[in-house]
């Protein structure tokens, strides 16, 4: 009968693992969760071997033992939203990379949710937090419950200066202001701006660049309108119908989302098609935004890998350093580019 080092009918353990490397169960355990206090040609074999074999780690012997989690948390308001949904998937692959498995989990734009989500993580003893805040988040009570627990958290775009964490956010302001200046400088004067509630910093932001840009072009119109709770394609398509009904209509708009360029777009087309050959378009988390008709159209462009990648790295630094870290915050300049890329601005 044939006979061979394991049987693969039968999963191999850490002390399996050590005793055919010839090394303590203890460093087998810790090159497995990629620690850097092994050396980094320890740690290669013995994730070679391990992988060779077949090996599976157990993970609720290790949360049980204290041995901690190789998961990660991403929570985003919407996975719908280019941005959130392409932030996901570079933090994914870079987490991957590292030997770290992402969940993600969606607040829907929740705060009950986004409690029930804390809580859930805590339960799982994850081994760290990367989390965009929902809109109706104002109370940030739920994410110190996080660090009482020691799972660390970076957070990203949404942040609450309440929360003392490490951040990876946009200059938004600046961005608007660019945005409304290219605007200006196509020849657009009448310029709104369909924000989100500038009880959240970031939308804040924005409208402080939207006002500031305006002042730039010389413009006497301005025009931001605060849409409370989650945006939708039919709220842009509710609010467009208003903004172009009254006595001095925009000659240009931007939008914080896609979802609410597509539902103006809608509208014009279905009620006044004439106005697409004129109107300028500026608008959030338009990757592969695809306007009716525009004779301008400006997409505004977060660096969603940049980002996703320094998240990553804040988050292995806080979980290196549990006992204290600095906290950073990295911000990031969008691009805002022609619909048809004759040219890109930073």
């Amino acid at each position: 009968m044939h006979t061979c080092a394991f049987d693969f009918m039968k999963r191999i353990t850490i002390k399996d693992i050590a005793k055919e490397l010839g090394l303590h169960h203890s460093t087998v355990s810790r090159a497995l969760r990629f620690s850097s206090v092994i050396n980094p040609a320890t740690r290669d074999r013995v994730i070679n071997y391990a992988e060779s074999k077949g090996y599976q780690v157990n993970r609720s012997a290790l949360q049980l033992r204290g041995l901690g989690s190789n998961i990660i948390g991403v929570i985003v308001p919407n996975i719908h939203h280019n941005f959130f949904s392409n932030f996901v998937s570079n933090i994914t692959r870079k987490a991957f990379e590292s030997g770290y498995i992402v969940a993600v989990f969606q607040s829907e734009e929740s705060l009950k949710q986004e409690v029930e989500i804390i809580h859930s993580i805590i339960q799982q003893n994850l081994a760290g937090v990367v989390s965009s805040h929902s809109m109706e988040t104002q109370d940030t009570s739920h994410f110190n419950l996080l660090e009482k627990y020691k799972i660390p958290l970076v957070c990203f775009d949404r942040v609450n200066s309440s929360l003392k964490k490490s951040s990876v956010v946009l200059n938004n302001k600046s961005a608007l202001k660019s945005v409304v200046m290219r605007l200006g400088k196509d020849g657009y004067s009448k310029i709104a701006y369909l924000s989100g509630s500038s009880s959240i910093q970031l939308f804040k932001d924005r409208q402080r660049g939207y006002s500031l840009g305006v002042k730039e072009i010389k413009s006497t119109y301005i025009n931001c309108i605060n849409i409370p709770g989650a945006f939708s394609v039919q709220k842009g398509k509710e609010i467009a119908m208003e903004l172009f009904r009254i006595r001095e209509k925009p000659d240009a708009v931007i939008f914080d989302s896609h979802f609410l360029a597509l539902g103006a777009l809608n509208y014009l087309k279905e009620s006044e098609p004439d106005r697409l050959n004129t109107i300028g378009i500026a608008s959030f988390g338009a990757d592969t935004f695809s306007p009716v008709s525009s004779v301008k159209t400006l997409i505004i462009k977060q660096p969603e890998q940049e980002m996703a990648e320094t998240a990553f790295t804040l988050l292995m630094e806080a979980i290196s350093h549990p006992d204290g870290h600095d906290i950073k915050t990295m911000e990031f300049h969008a691009e805002i580019i022609d619909n048809n890329i004759k040219s890109i601005d930073r």
